[in-house]
Protein backbone atom coordinates (compact mmCIF):
# COMPACT_ATOMS: atom_id res chain seq x y z
CA UNK A 1 0.00 0.00 0.00
CA UNK A 2 1.18 3.74 -0.61
CA UNK A 3 0.12 6.05 2.17
CA UNK A 4 0.25 9.07 0.07
CA UNK A 5 0.42 9.24 -3.35
CA UNK A 6 0.56 12.31 -5.98
CA UNK A 7 -0.30 11.58 -9.50
CA UNK A 8 0.85 14.88 -11.31
CA UNK A 9 4.22 17.41 -11.96
CA UNK A 10 2.97 20.38 -12.70
CA UNK A 11 2.31 23.57 -10.23
CA UNK A 12 -0.06 22.11 -8.06
CA UNK A 13 1.80 19.31 -7.68
CA UNK A 14 4.98 21.31 -6.60
CA UNK A 15 2.57 23.07 -4.09
CA UNK A 16 1.24 19.75 -2.40
CA UNK A 17 4.76 18.58 -2.25
CA UNK A 18 6.34 21.28 -0.34
CA UNK A 19 3.08 21.60 1.69
CA UNK A 20 2.45 18.31 2.95
CA UNK A 21 4.07 16.98 6.02
CA UNK A 22 3.61 13.79 5.53
CA UNK A 23 5.94 11.27 3.44
CA UNK A 24 4.56 11.28 -0.37
CA UNK A 25 5.60 9.53 -3.38
CA UNK A 26 4.90 11.75 -6.68
CA UNK A 27 4.62 9.63 -10.11
CA UNK A 28 4.31 11.11 -13.33
CA UNK A 29 4.47 10.46 -16.95
CA UNK A 30 7.99 11.92 -17.98
CA UNK A 31 7.14 12.19 -21.55
CA UNK A 32 4.49 10.73 -24.40
CA UNK A 33 7.24 8.27 -26.28
CA UNK A 34 7.01 6.19 -23.19
CA UNK A 35 3.12 5.46 -23.83
CA UNK A 36 4.01 4.19 -27.10
CA UNK A 37 2.76 0.62 -25.39
CA UNK A 38 -0.54 1.95 -25.04
CA UNK A 39 -3.68 1.71 -27.33
CA UNK A 40 -3.95 5.83 -27.16
CA UNK A 41 -5.13 8.77 -29.23
CA UNK A 42 -3.31 11.80 -30.60
CA UNK A 43 -4.91 14.74 -30.44
CA UNK A 44 -3.09 17.28 -32.30
CA UNK A 45 -6.01 19.94 -31.61
CA UNK A 46 -4.64 19.78 -28.01
CA UNK A 47 -0.90 20.07 -28.43
CA UNK A 48 0.35 23.19 -26.86
CA UNK A 49 3.91 23.26 -27.72
CA UNK A 50 6.57 26.26 -28.44
CA UNK A 51 10.00 26.53 -30.23
CA UNK A 52 12.43 27.01 -27.13
CA UNK A 53 10.39 24.26 -24.92
CA UNK A 54 10.52 20.82 -24.40
CA UNK A 55 7.79 19.45 -27.07
CA UNK A 56 5.15 16.74 -26.10
CA UNK A 57 2.04 15.26 -27.62
CA UNK A 58 -1.53 14.91 -26.25
CA UNK A 59 -2.68 11.69 -26.24
CA UNK A 60 -5.16 10.10 -24.15
CA UNK A 61 -8.84 7.81 -24.42
CA UNK A 62 -11.14 10.23 -25.45
CA UNK A 63 -11.00 12.82 -29.09
CA UNK A 64 -11.94 16.13 -28.19
CA UNK A 65 -14.30 18.34 -31.26
CA UNK A 66 -14.08 22.18 -30.04
CA UNK A 67 -16.06 24.63 -31.07
CA UNK A 68 -14.70 28.48 -30.94
CA UNK A 69 -12.45 27.16 -28.09
CA UNK A 70 -8.72 26.43 -26.57
CA UNK A 71 -7.87 23.43 -24.39
CA UNK A 72 -4.11 22.72 -23.63
CA UNK A 73 -2.86 19.16 -23.05
CA UNK A 74 1.28 18.88 -21.96
CA UNK A 75 1.27 15.74 -20.62
CA UNK A 76 5.61 16.33 -19.51
CA UNK A 77 7.33 16.83 -16.55
CA UNK A 78 6.10 19.88 -15.31
CA UNK A 79 3.11 20.26 -17.16
CA UNK A 80 2.41 23.70 -18.36
CA UNK A 81 4.85 25.50 -15.84
CA UNK A 82 7.66 25.06 -18.68
CA UNK A 83 5.61 27.73 -21.17
CA UNK A 84 3.45 29.85 -18.58
CA UNK A 85 4.18 32.94 -17.11
CA UNK A 86 4.33 32.64 -13.61
CA UNK A 87 2.03 35.22 -12.46
CA UNK A 88 0.98 35.86 -8.92
CA UNK A 89 -1.64 38.59 -6.99
CA UNK A 90 0.29 38.91 -3.78
CA UNK A 91 -2.66 40.61 -2.00
CA UNK A 92 -4.88 37.14 -1.98
CA UNK A 93 -2.13 35.04 -0.26
CA UNK A 94 -0.79 36.01 3.40
CA UNK A 95 2.16 37.35 4.29
CA UNK A 96 3.23 34.14 6.39
CA UNK A 97 2.55 31.98 3.66
CA UNK A 98 4.70 34.29 1.10
CA UNK A 99 7.40 33.65 3.32
CA UNK A 100 7.06 30.03 3.60
CA UNK A 101 7.52 29.53 0.14
CA UNK A 102 10.82 31.98 0.11
CA UNK A 103 12.18 29.60 2.46
CA UNK A 104 11.01 26.88 -0.52
CA UNK A 105 13.21 29.01 -2.54
CA UNK A 106 10.61 30.50 -4.54
CA UNK A 107 11.15 34.09 -5.01
CA UNK A 108 8.56 36.29 -5.84
CA UNK A 109 9.99 39.69 -8.49
CA UNK A 110 7.46 42.71 -8.79
CA UNK A 111 6.48 43.33 -12.35
CA UNK A 112 8.35 46.12 -13.95
CA UNK A 113 10.00 46.51 -17.33
CA UNK A 114 13.38 46.12 -16.49
CA UNK A 115 13.29 43.06 -14.50
CA UNK A 116 10.46 41.12 -15.78
CA UNK A 117 10.12 42.88 -18.94
CA UNK A 118 6.24 43.33 -17.99
CA UNK A 119 4.22 45.63 -15.99
CA UNK A 120 0.25 46.52 -14.66
CA UNK A 121 -1.97 48.57 -13.26
CA UNK A 122 -2.26 46.19 -9.92
CA UNK A 123 0.84 46.32 -8.41
CA UNK A 124 0.54 43.10 -6.25
CA UNK A 125 1.29 41.39 -9.16
CA UNK A 126 4.39 39.36 -8.85
CA UNK A 127 6.41 36.77 -10.97
CA UNK A 128 6.99 33.44 -9.59
CA UNK A 129 10.95 32.63 -9.95
CA UNK A 130 14.18 30.47 -9.08
CA UNK A 131 17.62 31.77 -7.57
CA UNK A 132 18.85 32.10 -11.29
CA UNK A 133 15.56 34.78 -12.52
CA UNK A 134 14.41 32.03 -14.89
CA UNK A 135 10.67 31.57 -14.72
CA UNK A 136 9.68 28.88 -11.91
CA UNK A 137 9.44 25.57 -13.07
CA UNK A 138 7.50 23.22 -11.46
CA UNK A 139 9.63 20.40 -11.65
CA UNK A 140 12.34 22.16 -9.64
CA UNK A 141 10.59 21.57 -6.23
CA UNK A 142 9.45 17.80 -6.84
CA UNK A 143 12.47 15.87 -5.98
CA UNK A 144 11.94 12.70 -7.15
CA UNK A 145 9.58 11.93 -9.39
CA UNK A 146 8.70 8.16 -10.48
CA UNK A 147 8.01 8.04 -14.16
CA UNK A 148 4.38 6.50 -13.82
CA UNK A 149 0.95 6.64 -15.21
CA UNK A 150 -2.15 6.15 -13.98
CA UNK A 151 -4.64 4.11 -16.11
CA UNK A 152 -7.58 3.99 -13.46
CA UNK A 153 -8.39 3.74 -10.24
CA UNK A 154 -11.61 2.71 -8.48
CA UNK A 155 -13.43 1.97 -4.73
CA UNK A 156 -13.88 -1.31 -2.97
CA UNK A 157 -14.85 -1.35 0.34
CA UNK A 158 -14.47 2.37 0.71
CA UNK A 159 -10.24 1.81 0.00
CA UNK A 160 -9.16 3.70 -3.37
CA UNK A 161 -7.57 1.40 -5.65
CA UNK A 162 -5.16 2.08 -8.46
CA UNK A 163 -3.82 0.56 -11.76
CA UNK A 164 -0.34 1.89 -12.71
CA UNK A 165 2.22 1.64 -15.42
CA UNK A 166 5.44 1.41 -14.72
CA UNK A 167 7.19 3.04 -17.87
CA UNK A 168 10.43 2.13 -17.05
CA UNK A 169 9.24 -1.76 -17.12
CA UNK A 170 6.64 -1.33 -18.79
CA UNK A 171 4.69 -3.33 -16.24
CA UNK A 172 1.11 -2.79 -14.89
CA UNK A 173 0.30 -3.17 -11.29
CA UNK A 174 -2.97 -2.30 -8.93
CA UNK A 175 -1.69 -0.79 -5.67
CA UNK A 176 -4.01 0.40 -2.92
CA UNK A 177 -3.39 4.20 -1.65
CA UNK A 178 -4.63 5.66 1.47
CA UNK A 179 -4.60 8.94 0.18
CA UNK A 180 -5.27 9.94 -3.35
CA UNK A 181 -3.87 13.59 -4.77
CA UNK A 182 -4.94 13.88 -8.59
CA UNK A 183 -2.50 16.87 -9.54
CA UNK A 184 -3.26 16.46 -13.53
CA UNK A 185 -4.15 18.53 -16.16
CA UNK A 186 -7.74 19.32 -17.24
CA UNK A 187 -7.70 16.69 -20.17
CA UNK A 188 -5.95 13.95 -18.23
CA UNK A 189 -8.16 14.42 -15.69
CA UNK A 190 -11.30 14.19 -17.75
CA UNK A 191 -9.24 10.76 -19.41
CA UNK A 192 -9.20 9.54 -16.26
CA UNK A 193 -12.48 10.13 -15.01
CA UNK A 194 -13.60 8.33 -18.34
CA UNK A 195 -11.29 5.53 -17.85
CA UNK A 196 -12.62 5.27 -14.38
CA UNK A 197 -16.25 5.31 -15.17
CA UNK A 198 -16.94 8.15 -13.30
CA UNK A 199 -17.57 10.08 -16.77
CA UNK A 200 -20.03 7.81 -18.88
CA UNK A 201 -21.76 8.80 -22.30
CA UNK A 202 -23.91 11.89 -22.93
CA UNK A 203 -23.00 13.14 -19.23
CA UNK A 204 -21.71 17.17 -19.55
CA UNK A 205 -19.01 18.57 -18.78
CA UNK A 206 -18.84 22.65 -17.82
CA UNK A 207 -15.95 24.97 -17.21
CA UNK A 208 -15.99 29.31 -16.78
CA UNK A 209 -13.41 31.61 -17.61
CA UNK A 210 -12.98 35.14 -17.16
CA UNK A 211 -12.95 36.42 -20.45
CA UNK A 212 -9.78 37.27 -21.93
CA UNK A 213 -7.59 39.27 -24.77
CA UNK A 214 -4.40 40.18 -26.12
CA UNK A 215 -4.07 43.87 -27.30
CA UNK A 216 -1.48 46.20 -29.06
CA UNK A 217 -0.38 49.21 -26.82
CA UNK A 218 2.55 51.25 -26.52
CA UNK A 219 4.65 51.30 -22.87
CA UNK A 220 2.69 54.84 -21.45
CA UNK A 221 -0.81 53.83 -22.98
CA UNK A 222 -3.26 54.05 -20.61
CA UNK A 223 -4.71 50.78 -18.77
CA UNK A 224 -8.52 49.30 -19.75
CA UNK A 225 -10.71 49.87 -16.38
CA UNK A 226 -12.68 47.18 -14.93
CA UNK A 227 -9.55 44.54 -16.23
CA UNK A 228 -6.45 43.02 -15.08
CA UNK A 229 -4.09 43.46 -17.35
CA UNK A 230 -0.57 42.49 -17.63
CA UNK A 231 1.81 44.88 -20.07
CA UNK A 232 4.54 43.35 -21.55
CA UNK A 233 7.23 44.53 -23.83
CA UNK A 234 7.43 43.30 -27.28
CA UNK A 235 10.33 41.68 -26.16
CA UNK A 236 9.08 39.89 -23.63
CA UNK A 237 5.64 38.85 -25.49
CA UNK A 238 7.95 37.21 -27.87
CA UNK A 239 9.81 35.65 -25.47
CA UNK A 240 6.83 34.02 -23.55
CA UNK A 241 5.69 32.81 -27.54
CA UNK A 242 8.85 31.44 -27.94
CA UNK A 243 8.54 29.37 -24.80
CA UNK A 244 11.69 31.79 -22.97
CA UNK A 245 11.16 31.18 -19.72
CA UNK A 246 13.76 34.44 -19.09
CA UNK A 247 14.13 37.82 -19.42
CA UNK A 248 17.47 37.42 -21.24
CA UNK A 249 19.99 40.15 -22.63
CA UNK A 250 19.26 38.28 -26.11
CA UNK A 251 15.18 40.05 -25.99
CA UNK A 252 16.54 43.00 -24.16
CA UNK A 253 17.87 44.13 -27.74
CA UNK A 254 14.54 44.71 -28.84
CA UNK A 255 13.40 46.96 -26.37
CA UNK A 256 13.98 49.62 -28.62
CA UNK A 257 10.79 48.28 -30.35
CA UNK A 258 7.87 51.07 -28.71
CA UNK A 259 4.78 48.15 -29.23
CA UNK A 260 3.68 46.43 -26.09
CA UNK A 261 1.13 44.05 -25.80
CA UNK A 262 -1.70 43.81 -22.94
CA UNK A 263 -2.81 40.58 -21.94
CA UNK A 264 -6.42 41.73 -20.48
CA UNK A 265 -8.47 39.61 -17.86
CA UNK A 266 -12.20 40.85 -17.97
CA UNK A 267 -14.21 40.65 -14.88
CA UNK A 268 -17.22 38.46 -17.02
CA UNK A 269 -17.24 35.10 -17.11
CA UNK A 270 -17.72 32.97 -19.92
CA UNK A 271 -19.24 28.83 -19.86
CA UNK A 272 -18.02 26.05 -21.99
CA UNK A 273 -19.65 22.82 -22.30
CA UNK A 274 -18.20 19.56 -23.41
CA UNK A 275 -20.33 16.60 -24.39
CA UNK A 276 -19.44 12.55 -24.49
CA UNK A 277 -20.84 11.16 -27.30
CA UNK A 278 -19.01 7.40 -28.10
CA UNK A 279 -15.39 8.37 -26.93
CA UNK A 280 -15.65 11.78 -28.11
CA UNK A 281 -16.17 15.03 -26.10
CA UNK A 282 -18.17 17.96 -27.95
CA UNK A 283 -18.14 20.69 -27.13
CA UNK A 284 -20.73 23.78 -27.67
CA UNK A 285 -20.58 27.59 -25.84
CA UNK A 286 -23.51 30.29 -25.23
CA UNK A 287 -23.55 32.48 -28.18
CA UNK A 288 -23.34 35.67 -26.25
CA UNK A 289 -20.60 34.58 -24.54
CA UNK A 290 -16.59 35.24 -25.21
CA UNK A 291 -15.78 34.10 -29.23
CA UNK A 292 -12.15 32.77 -27.56
CA UNK A 293 -13.23 30.54 -24.71
CA UNK A 294 -9.58 28.89 -23.30
CA UNK A 295 -7.07 31.44 -24.35
CA UNK A 296 -5.91 32.84 -20.87
CA UNK A 297 -5.56 27.94 -20.38
CA UNK A 298 -7.16 29.91 -16.46
CA UNK A 299 -10.44 27.71 -17.24
CA UNK A 300 -11.75 26.43 -13.90
CA UNK A 301 -14.84 25.33 -11.77
CA UNK A 302 -15.48 22.22 -13.78
CA UNK A 303 -18.30 20.45 -13.06
CA UNK A 304 -20.21 16.96 -14.12
CA UNK A 305 -23.74 17.68 -14.91
CA UNK A 306 -23.71 20.83 -12.90
CA UNK A 307 -22.36 19.28 -9.74
CA UNK A 308 -18.66 20.67 -8.90
CA UNK A 309 -16.01 18.17 -9.03
CA UNK A 310 -14.73 18.57 -5.58
CA UNK A 311 -18.34 17.79 -4.47
CA UNK A 312 -17.94 14.73 -6.75
CA UNK A 313 -14.40 13.90 -5.41
CA UNK A 314 -15.88 13.63 -1.68
CA UNK A 315 -18.54 12.07 -2.37
CA UNK A 316 -16.60 9.08 -4.28
CA UNK A 317 -14.55 8.93 -1.08
CA UNK A 318 -13.28 11.55 1.33
CA UNK A 319 -9.33 10.51 0.51
CA UNK A 320 -9.49 11.38 -2.70
CA UNK A 321 -8.23 15.45 -3.58
CA UNK A 322 -7.81 17.01 -6.37
CA UNK A 323 -5.91 20.19 -7.14
CA UNK A 324 -4.92 22.31 -10.13
CA UNK A 325 -7.43 24.75 -12.27
CA UNK A 326 -10.56 22.41 -12.37
CA UNK A 327 -10.58 22.02 -8.64
CA UNK A 328 -10.80 26.06 -8.07
CA UNK A 329 -13.36 28.46 -8.53
CA UNK A 330 -11.56 32.23 -9.68
CA UNK A 331 -13.00 35.00 -7.95
CA UNK A 332 -10.83 37.53 -9.24
CA UNK A 333 -9.27 37.78 -12.96
CA UNK A 334 -5.74 37.66 -13.27
CA UNK A 335 -3.16 35.38 -12.28
CA UNK A 336 -4.67 31.14 -10.83
CA UNK A 337 -1.85 30.76 -9.66
CA UNK A 338 -2.42 32.05 -6.08
CA UNK A 339 -6.45 30.13 -6.25
CA UNK A 340 -4.18 27.04 -6.73
CA UNK A 341 -2.04 27.82 -3.51
CA UNK A 342 -4.89 28.63 -1.56
CA UNK A 343 -6.83 25.65 -2.20
CA UNK A 344 -4.16 23.42 -1.82
CA UNK A 345 -3.36 24.69 1.87
CA UNK A 346 -7.34 25.01 2.61
CA UNK A 347 -7.62 21.25 1.75
CA UNK A 348 -4.57 19.88 3.40
CA UNK A 349 -5.30 21.96 6.55
CA UNK A 350 -8.85 20.23 6.77
CA UNK A 351 -7.06 16.60 6.76
CA UNK A 352 -4.36 18.13 9.24
CA UNK A 353 -1.51 17.19 6.37
CA UNK A 354 -0.53 20.80 6.02
CA UNK A 355 3.15 21.76 7.45
CA UNK A 356 3.48 24.70 9.90
CA UNK A 357 3.05 28.04 8.05
CA UNK A 358 4.67 30.66 10.24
Amino acid sequence: MIKNLIVGSGFSASMVKIMINDNVKVASLKNTNSLRSENFIRRTNLECNKFFSENTLSVGSTEFILNKAKFHDRLILGGNSNIWGGHIDLKRISENLVNFLIKKKIFFKKLSFRITGTTSHNKDLAQLQTSSGKILKAQDLLGKVENIFILDFFIKNKKIFVNLLYLNSLKKKQIEVKKLFLCIGTIQLIDLLCRSKFIKENDKIEFSEFNHKFIYRFKKSRYKKNTTTIRYLFSRALGHFLGIQSYSKYLRLLNFIPICIDQRFYYNKSKYILTLKKKTFIGKKNRKDFKNFGESVHYCNMKINSVPINKIFSKINKNLLGFGMPFVNQSVPGPISNDIILDVKKKLSFFNLIRKIK
